[in-house]
Protein backbone atom coordinates (compact mmCIF):
# COMPACT_ATOMS: atom_id res chain seq x y z
CA UNK A 1 0.00 0.00 0.00
CA UNK A 2 3.22 2.58 1.18
CA UNK A 3 4.78 1.71 -2.39
CA UNK A 4 1.41 2.68 -4.29
CA UNK A 5 0.96 5.62 -2.28
CA UNK A 6 5.01 6.81 -3.01
CA UNK A 7 4.69 5.46 -6.70
CA UNK A 8 1.32 7.74 -7.07
CA UNK A 9 2.91 10.83 -5.47
CA UNK A 10 5.74 10.29 -7.46
CA UNK A 11 3.94 10.75 -10.66
CA UNK A 12 2.13 13.87 -9.24
CA UNK A 13 5.35 15.33 -8.90
CA UNK A 14 7.18 13.91 -12.62
CA UNK A 15 3.97 15.04 -14.29
CA UNK A 16 3.88 19.33 -12.12
CA UNK A 17 7.58 19.04 -13.23
CA UNK A 18 6.94 18.27 -17.08
CA UNK A 19 4.36 21.22 -17.02
CA UNK A 20 6.33 23.83 -15.61
CA UNK A 21 9.50 22.42 -17.73
CA UNK A 22 8.30 24.69 -21.01
CA UNK A 23 9.19 27.64 -18.66
CA UNK A 24 12.15 27.56 -16.68
CA UNK A 25 14.70 25.22 -18.31
CA UNK A 26 16.63 27.64 -21.13
CA UNK A 27 16.26 24.32 -23.54
CA UNK A 28 12.22 25.06 -23.73
CA UNK A 29 11.43 28.66 -25.29
CA UNK A 30 8.19 29.92 -23.62
CA UNK A 31 4.86 31.23 -25.92
CA UNK A 32 5.94 35.00 -27.02
CA UNK A 33 3.65 37.79 -25.56
CA UNK A 34 1.54 39.44 -27.96
CA UNK A 35 2.59 42.88 -29.06
CA UNK A 36 0.11 44.27 -31.78
CA UNK A 37 0.59 41.97 -34.63
CA UNK A 38 3.68 40.86 -34.14
CA UNK A 39 5.39 38.30 -31.82
CA UNK A 40 8.51 38.05 -30.02
CA UNK A 41 10.61 35.19 -32.55
CA UNK A 42 11.10 31.72 -30.62
CA UNK A 43 14.85 31.52 -29.51
CA UNK A 44 15.07 35.04 -29.48
CA UNK A 45 18.86 36.47 -29.53
CA UNK A 46 19.81 39.86 -28.48
CA UNK A 47 22.16 41.88 -30.69
CA UNK A 48 23.57 45.46 -30.04
CA UNK A 49 22.65 46.12 -33.59
CA UNK A 50 19.61 44.48 -33.82
CA UNK A 51 16.88 45.90 -36.38
CA UNK A 52 20.07 48.33 -37.28
CA UNK A 53 21.55 48.66 -40.90
CA UNK A 54 24.04 46.36 -42.07
CA UNK A 55 27.71 48.27 -42.39
CA UNK A 56 28.91 48.69 -45.97
CA UNK A 57 30.63 45.62 -45.44
CA UNK A 58 33.69 45.22 -48.73
CA UNK A 59 35.77 42.44 -49.21
CA UNK A 60 38.92 43.61 -51.22
CA UNK A 61 41.15 40.66 -53.01
CA UNK A 62 44.38 40.34 -51.73
CA UNK A 63 46.79 43.26 -53.27
CA UNK A 64 43.42 45.34 -53.60
CA UNK A 65 42.91 44.22 -57.16
CA UNK A 66 39.08 43.01 -56.69
CA UNK A 67 36.44 44.46 -54.44
CA UNK A 68 33.02 42.98 -53.45
CA UNK A 69 30.20 45.23 -51.83
CA UNK A 70 27.65 43.66 -49.96
CA UNK A 71 24.62 46.12 -50.63
CA UNK A 72 25.78 45.95 -54.46
CA UNK A 73 25.56 41.86 -54.64
CA UNK A 74 22.08 41.19 -52.85
CA UNK A 75 20.27 43.84 -55.24
CA UNK A 76 17.42 44.66 -52.43
CA UNK A 77 16.77 40.98 -51.80
CA UNK A 78 16.51 39.69 -48.14
CA UNK A 79 20.06 37.97 -47.35
CA UNK A 80 21.89 35.42 -44.79
CA UNK A 81 25.20 36.77 -43.89
CA UNK A 82 26.85 33.90 -41.86
CA UNK A 83 30.60 33.69 -40.23
CA UNK A 84 32.45 30.37 -41.09
CA UNK A 85 35.77 28.82 -40.35
CA UNK A 86 36.80 26.79 -43.02
CA UNK A 87 38.66 23.85 -40.96
CA UNK A 88 35.19 23.64 -39.74
CA UNK A 89 33.84 20.61 -41.27
CA UNK A 90 29.84 21.92 -39.72
CA UNK A 91 30.62 25.86 -41.08
CA UNK A 92 31.35 24.28 -44.61
CA UNK A 93 27.98 21.62 -44.55
CA UNK A 94 26.11 24.74 -42.69
CA UNK A 95 26.99 26.65 -45.66
CA UNK A 96 26.38 24.43 -48.09
CA UNK A 97 22.82 23.79 -46.67
CA UNK A 98 22.01 27.44 -46.68
CA UNK A 99 22.87 27.26 -50.19
CA UNK A 100 20.05 24.70 -50.36
CA UNK A 101 17.22 26.00 -48.92
CA UNK A 102 18.24 29.27 -51.26
CA UNK A 103 18.04 27.04 -54.14
CA UNK A 104 14.82 25.53 -52.84
CA UNK A 105 12.92 28.40 -51.96
CA UNK A 106 13.54 30.22 -55.29
CA UNK A 107 12.09 27.34 -56.91
CA UNK A 108 8.76 27.40 -54.79
CA UNK A 109 7.47 29.80 -57.06
CA UNK A 110 7.10 26.99 -59.81
CA UNK A 111 5.57 24.65 -58.04
CA UNK A 112 1.63 24.10 -57.33
CA UNK A 113 0.85 25.00 -53.91
CA UNK A 114 4.15 26.11 -53.11
CA UNK A 115 3.74 29.82 -54.54
CA UNK A 116 3.20 31.23 -51.10
CA UNK A 117 6.20 30.27 -49.70
CA UNK A 118 8.21 31.30 -52.53
CA UNK A 119 11.24 33.94 -51.31
CA UNK A 120 14.36 35.17 -53.34
CA UNK A 121 17.54 35.57 -51.26
CA UNK A 122 20.96 36.16 -51.19
CA UNK A 123 23.79 33.77 -49.25
CA UNK A 124 26.68 35.51 -48.11
CA UNK A 125 29.44 33.47 -46.30
CA UNK A 126 32.53 34.67 -45.09
CA UNK A 127 35.86 32.71 -43.69
CA UNK A 128 37.34 34.02 -40.50
CA UNK A 129 40.88 35.50 -40.70
CA UNK A 130 43.02 33.33 -38.81
CA UNK A 131 45.66 31.38 -40.49
CA UNK A 132 43.66 27.67 -39.96
CA UNK A 133 41.27 29.11 -41.61
CA UNK A 134 42.59 30.88 -44.55
CA UNK A 135 44.75 27.40 -45.40
CA UNK A 136 41.19 25.91 -45.70
CA UNK A 137 39.54 28.38 -47.87
CA UNK A 138 40.44 26.82 -51.25
CA UNK A 139 38.78 23.41 -49.99
CA UNK A 140 35.42 25.07 -48.72
CA UNK A 141 34.93 26.57 -52.02
CA UNK A 142 35.82 23.54 -54.03
CA UNK A 143 33.36 21.81 -51.39
CA UNK A 144 30.75 23.93 -52.17
CA UNK A 145 31.47 24.09 -56.34
CA UNK A 146 31.96 20.23 -56.49
CA UNK A 147 30.46 18.51 -53.78
CA UNK A 148 27.44 20.24 -53.10
CA UNK A 149 26.62 22.13 -56.04
CA UNK A 150 25.58 25.10 -54.54
CA UNK A 151 27.88 28.05 -55.65
CA UNK A 152 25.88 30.21 -57.68
CA UNK A 153 23.72 30.53 -54.27
CA UNK A 154 26.19 31.10 -51.73
CA UNK A 155 29.05 33.94 -52.34
CA UNK A 156 32.03 32.89 -50.44
CA UNK A 157 34.69 35.45 -49.29
CA UNK A 158 37.85 35.49 -47.20
CA UNK A 159 38.34 38.21 -45.00
CA UNK A 160 41.35 40.34 -44.12
CA UNK A 161 43.29 42.87 -42.48
CA UNK A 162 41.76 45.56 -44.84
CA UNK A 163 38.39 44.03 -44.98
CA UNK A 164 37.70 43.25 -41.45
CA UNK A 165 34.09 41.81 -42.33
CA UNK A 166 34.05 39.53 -38.43
CA UNK A 167 34.70 43.07 -36.69
CA UNK A 168 32.53 45.25 -38.27
CA UNK A 169 29.71 42.78 -37.59
CA UNK A 170 30.65 41.99 -34.06
CA UNK A 171 32.65 44.69 -32.03
CA UNK A 172 30.08 46.38 -30.06
CA UNK A 173 29.91 47.02 -26.24
CA UNK A 174 27.12 45.58 -24.28
CA UNK A 175 25.44 47.61 -21.72
CA UNK A 176 23.68 46.89 -18.72
CA UNK A 177 24.14 43.20 -18.74
CA UNK A 178 25.42 40.51 -16.35
CA UNK A 179 23.30 39.59 -12.88
CA UNK A 180 22.61 42.74 -11.80
CA UNK A 181 22.05 44.43 -15.26
CA UNK A 182 25.24 47.19 -13.97
CA UNK A 183 27.80 45.46 -16.05
CA UNK A 184 29.28 46.27 -19.68
CA UNK A 185 30.71 43.29 -21.35
CA UNK A 186 32.25 43.31 -25.26
CA UNK A 187 30.29 41.56 -28.25
CA UNK A 188 32.10 39.65 -30.69
CA UNK A 189 31.81 37.81 -33.39
CA UNK A 190 31.87 33.89 -32.81
CA UNK A 191 31.80 30.97 -35.56
CA UNK A 192 28.64 30.22 -36.86
CA UNK A 193 26.94 33.58 -36.04
CA UNK A 194 23.80 33.95 -38.28
CA UNK A 195 22.09 37.58 -39.71
CA UNK A 196 19.15 37.87 -41.25
CA UNK A 197 19.28 41.03 -43.32
CA UNK A 198 16.01 42.38 -45.08
CA UNK A 199 15.96 44.09 -48.45
CA UNK A 200 17.33 47.01 -47.12
CA UNK A 201 19.75 46.11 -45.29
CA UNK A 202 18.06 46.10 -41.92
CA UNK A 203 19.52 43.14 -39.42
CA UNK A 204 15.84 41.77 -38.44
CA UNK A 205 17.07 38.72 -36.78
CA UNK A 206 20.45 37.76 -35.44
CA UNK A 207 20.89 33.10 -34.87
CA UNK A 208 24.08 32.44 -32.40
CA UNK A 209 25.17 29.20 -33.24
CA UNK A 210 22.74 28.46 -36.49
CA UNK A 211 23.30 24.93 -37.37
CA UNK A 212 20.48 24.97 -39.90
CA UNK A 213 20.16 20.96 -39.78
CA UNK A 214 19.66 21.41 -35.73
CA UNK A 215 16.37 21.85 -34.06
CA UNK A 216 15.26 23.18 -30.67
CA UNK A 217 12.31 22.54 -28.43
CA UNK A 218 9.52 25.05 -29.02
CA UNK A 219 7.23 23.60 -26.66
CA UNK A 220 7.34 20.43 -24.15
CA UNK A 221 6.59 18.02 -26.80
CA UNK A 222 7.42 19.93 -30.30
CA UNK A 223 10.29 20.75 -32.06
CA UNK A 224 11.45 23.95 -33.96
CA UNK A 225 14.11 23.75 -37.06
CA UNK A 226 16.60 26.62 -37.57
CA UNK A 227 15.76 26.18 -41.32
CA UNK A 228 11.85 26.52 -40.47
CA UNK A 229 12.73 30.16 -38.37
CA UNK A 230 14.80 30.77 -41.30
CA UNK A 231 12.38 30.68 -43.37
CA UNK A 232 9.73 31.93 -41.49
CA UNK A 233 11.55 35.60 -41.20
CA UNK A 234 12.46 35.70 -45.00
CA UNK A 235 8.66 35.47 -45.73
CA UNK A 236 7.75 38.27 -43.79
CA UNK A 237 10.59 40.41 -45.20
CA UNK A 238 8.37 40.13 -48.14
CA UNK A 239 5.81 42.26 -47.36
CA UNK A 240 8.19 44.15 -44.94
CA UNK A 241 6.53 43.46 -41.48
CA UNK A 242 9.27 41.94 -39.59
CA UNK A 243 9.91 41.89 -35.80
CA UNK A 244 11.53 45.33 -35.77
CA UNK A 245 7.81 46.88 -36.08
CA UNK A 246 7.79 45.67 -32.85
CA UNK A 247 10.85 47.09 -31.23
CA UNK A 248 9.66 50.42 -32.40
CA UNK A 249 6.70 50.48 -30.43
CA UNK A 250 8.72 49.03 -27.27
CA UNK A 251 12.06 51.17 -27.49
CA UNK A 252 11.00 54.24 -29.21
CA UNK A 253 6.70 54.70 -28.90
CA UNK A 254 6.50 57.77 -26.66
CA UNK A 255 10.55 58.02 -25.85
CA UNK A 256 13.23 60.67 -26.80
CA UNK A 257 15.85 58.90 -28.74
CA UNK A 258 19.22 61.04 -28.62
CA UNK A 259 20.12 63.87 -30.60
CA UNK A 260 21.60 63.70 -33.78
CA UNK A 261 23.08 65.88 -36.71
CA UNK A 262 22.95 65.56 -40.31
CA UNK A 263 25.33 67.72 -43.21
CA UNK A 264 25.91 70.07 -40.68
CA UNK A 265 22.19 70.12 -39.82
CA UNK A 266 21.21 69.49 -35.97
CA UNK A 267 17.66 67.95 -35.68
CA UNK A 268 16.89 70.30 -32.74
CA UNK A 269 16.50 73.17 -34.83
CA UNK A 270 14.83 71.77 -37.23
CA UNK A 271 11.94 71.22 -34.23
CA UNK A 272 12.65 74.73 -33.36
CA UNK A 273 9.34 76.73 -33.60
CA UNK A 274 6.90 73.54 -34.78
CA UNK A 275 4.94 71.58 -32.46
CA UNK A 276 5.06 68.70 -34.89
CA UNK A 277 7.96 67.41 -37.19
CA UNK A 278 7.59 64.80 -39.62
CA UNK A 279 10.39 62.53 -40.42
CA UNK A 280 10.31 60.31 -43.29
CA UNK A 281 12.99 57.87 -44.54
CA UNK A 282 13.91 57.14 -47.98
CA UNK A 283 15.70 55.37 -50.67
CA UNK A 284 16.88 58.70 -52.84
CA UNK A 285 17.50 55.95 -56.35
CA UNK A 286 13.99 54.22 -55.93
CA UNK A 287 10.87 56.48 -57.59
CA UNK A 288 8.42 54.61 -55.30
CA UNK A 289 10.38 56.74 -52.63
CA UNK A 290 10.92 60.09 -54.54
CA UNK A 291 9.34 61.42 -57.86
CA UNK A 292 6.90 59.38 -58.11
CA UNK A 293 6.04 57.91 -54.31
CA UNK A 294 6.96 59.07 -50.62
CA UNK A 295 8.79 62.53 -51.45
CA UNK A 296 6.24 63.93 -53.95
CA UNK A 297 3.24 62.78 -51.47
CA UNK A 298 5.14 64.51 -48.60
CA UNK A 299 6.26 67.62 -50.39
CA UNK A 300 1.94 67.57 -51.18
CA UNK A 301 0.94 67.41 -48.19
CA UNK A 302 3.26 70.20 -46.95
CA UNK A 303 1.98 72.80 -49.96
CA UNK A 304 -1.63 71.74 -48.36
CA UNK A 305 -0.56 71.85 -44.75
CA UNK A 306 2.52 73.88 -43.66
CA UNK A 307 2.30 73.94 -39.99
CA UNK A 308 4.66 70.76 -39.16
CA UNK A 309 8.51 70.52 -39.92
CA UNK A 310 9.04 68.29 -43.12
CA UNK A 311 12.36 66.45 -43.12
CA UNK A 312 12.96 63.52 -44.84
CA UNK A 313 16.41 61.00 -44.65
CA UNK A 314 17.58 59.48 -47.28
CA UNK A 315 19.83 56.21 -46.83
CA UNK A 316 23.29 56.47 -47.43
CA UNK A 317 24.13 53.09 -49.27
CA UNK A 318 26.20 53.67 -52.24
CA UNK A 319 22.98 53.81 -54.65
CA UNK A 320 20.97 55.78 -52.74
CA UNK A 321 24.03 58.27 -52.54
CA UNK A 322 24.70 58.51 -55.73
CA UNK A 323 21.31 59.56 -56.29
CA UNK A 324 21.26 62.15 -53.54
CA UNK A 325 21.74 65.54 -55.56
CA UNK A 326 19.31 64.45 -58.39
CA UNK A 327 16.24 64.32 -55.46
CA UNK A 328 17.61 67.26 -53.56
CA UNK A 329 17.60 69.60 -57.36
CA UNK A 330 14.20 68.15 -57.62
CA UNK A 331 12.73 69.57 -54.27
CA UNK A 332 14.55 72.86 -55.02
CA UNK A 333 12.58 73.10 -58.57
CA UNK A 334 9.90 72.18 -56.11
CA UNK A 335 10.29 74.74 -53.98
CA UNK A 336 8.84 73.29 -50.95
CA UNK A 337 9.20 73.06 -47.22
CA UNK A 338 10.64 69.84 -47.10
CA UNK A 339 14.10 69.80 -45.75
CA UNK A 340 16.29 66.62 -47.38
CA UNK A 341 19.39 65.27 -45.50
CA UNK A 342 21.76 62.36 -46.28
CA UNK A 343 21.98 60.08 -43.73
CA UNK A 344 26.16 58.99 -42.85
CA UNK A 345 26.58 55.33 -42.31
CA UNK A 346 22.71 54.91 -41.94
CA UNK A 347 23.05 55.71 -38.20
CA UNK A 348 19.95 57.78 -37.99
CA UNK A 349 18.12 55.43 -39.74
CA UNK A 350 19.59 52.34 -37.15
CA UNK A 351 18.60 54.87 -34.53
CA UNK A 352 14.89 54.89 -35.50
CA UNK A 353 14.86 51.14 -36.59
CA UNK A 354 13.70 52.46 -39.43
CA UNK A 355 13.04 51.14 -43.23
CA UNK A 356 12.62 52.93 -46.35
CA UNK A 357 8.92 54.10 -46.14
CA UNK A 358 8.67 54.97 -42.11
CA UNK A 359 6.68 57.81 -40.87
CA UNK A 360 7.86 59.29 -37.26
CA UNK A 361 5.65 62.05 -35.67
CA UNK A 362 7.74 64.00 -32.86
CA UNK A 363 6.67 66.49 -31.13
CA UNK A 364 8.97 70.07 -29.95
CA UNK A 365 10.81 67.59 -27.54
CA UNK A 366 11.78 65.29 -29.53
CA UNK A 367 9.33 62.51 -27.82
CA UNK A 368 8.40 60.21 -30.81
CA UNK A 369 4.29 60.50 -30.16
CA UNK A 370 3.58 58.06 -33.42
CA UNK A 371 4.95 56.49 -36.08
CA UNK A 372 3.71 54.63 -39.31
CA UNK A 373 5.61 51.81 -40.80
CA UNK A 374 5.14 51.79 -45.13
CA UNK A 375 3.24 54.98 -45.09
CA UNK A 376 0.80 55.96 -47.87
CA UNK A 377 0.46 59.50 -47.14
CA UNK A 378 -2.28 59.20 -49.99
CA UNK A 379 -4.54 57.86 -47.63
CA UNK A 380 -7.11 60.19 -46.16
CA UNK A 381 -7.13 58.38 -42.78
CA UNK A 382 -2.99 59.00 -42.43
CA UNK A 383 -3.24 62.63 -42.86
CA UNK A 384 -6.35 63.00 -40.47
CA UNK A 385 -3.80 61.01 -37.80
CA UNK A 386 -1.04 63.43 -38.61
CA UNK A 387 -3.59 66.17 -37.70
CA UNK A 388 -4.76 64.29 -34.73
CA UNK A 389 -1.25 64.22 -33.31
CA UNK A 390 -0.72 67.58 -33.87
CA UNK A 391 -4.11 69.09 -32.59
CA UNK A 392 -4.92 66.83 -29.79
CA UNK A 393 -1.24 65.13 -28.85
CA UNK A 394 -1.06 61.53 -27.90
CA UNK A 395 -2.71 60.46 -24.78
CA UNK A 396 -1.41 57.21 -24.64
CA UNK A 397 1.80 58.84 -24.33
CA UNK A 398 0.52 60.04 -20.97
CA UNK A 399 0.74 56.98 -19.31
CA UNK A 400 4.42 56.48 -19.58
CA UNK A 401 4.90 59.56 -17.64
CA UNK A 402 1.76 59.25 -15.23
CA UNK A 403 1.87 55.07 -14.63
CA UNK A 404 5.02 53.11 -12.84
CA UNK A 405 4.99 49.92 -14.65
CA UNK A 406 5.85 51.06 -17.78
CA UNK A 407 9.74 50.42 -16.70
CA UNK A 408 12.76 48.18 -17.39
CA UNK A 409 11.57 48.31 -21.38
CA UNK A 410 15.14 48.14 -22.01
CA UNK A 411 15.56 52.15 -21.46
CA UNK A 412 17.12 51.46 -17.98
CA UNK A 413 19.38 49.32 -16.09
CA UNK A 414 16.49 47.88 -14.22
CA UNK A 415 15.77 43.69 -15.11
CA UNK A 416 13.19 43.03 -18.37
CA UNK A 417 9.76 42.70 -17.24
CA UNK A 418 6.51 40.73 -18.72
CA UNK A 419 4.29 42.18 -16.25
CA UNK A 420 2.60 43.74 -18.99
CA UNK A 421 2.34 42.06 -22.54
CA UNK A 422 2.49 44.97 -24.47
CA UNK A 423 5.60 46.47 -23.48
CA UNK A 424 7.47 43.16 -22.71
CA UNK A 425 11.09 42.76 -23.35
CA UNK A 426 14.13 40.81 -23.03
CA UNK A 427 16.50 43.14 -24.36
CA UNK A 428 19.55 44.21 -22.38
CA UNK A 429 20.51 47.19 -24.82
CA UNK A 430 19.22 50.70 -25.50
CA UNK A 431 21.49 53.98 -26.08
Amino acid sequence: MFVVVLSALLLTVQGDFTTSLATTTPYVTPTPHIIGEHYRPYFWQDHPNICGRIPELRVVGGKKKSEWEFYEYIDNKPSIIYLAEAQCGTCQSNAALAGHLAKRWEEFKYKRGRGEQAVDIKVVAVNRNLPASRKKFGMMDRQLRKRWNVRPWVSLHQDNDESQVWEDLGDYMVENVGPFYNETRPFKSRRNDMYLVDQWGRMVRFLRDAVLDRSRKSGATTNLHWRDVVHNVMLKTKDGKTVCDELQHEWLYCRVPEEWELNGVSFRNLRQGHSLTILVFIRADMEEFTIKGLLKDLVDLSERWGSPSYVAVADSIPASKSRFATVDLYLQTRNSGVRLLQDEDNAVASKYFAAPGDLFAIDSLGRIIGFINRVNLQDEGVEAKLKDWHLNWNPECDRFMTESFYTGTGTTGTPPTATQPHFYTSSYYYK
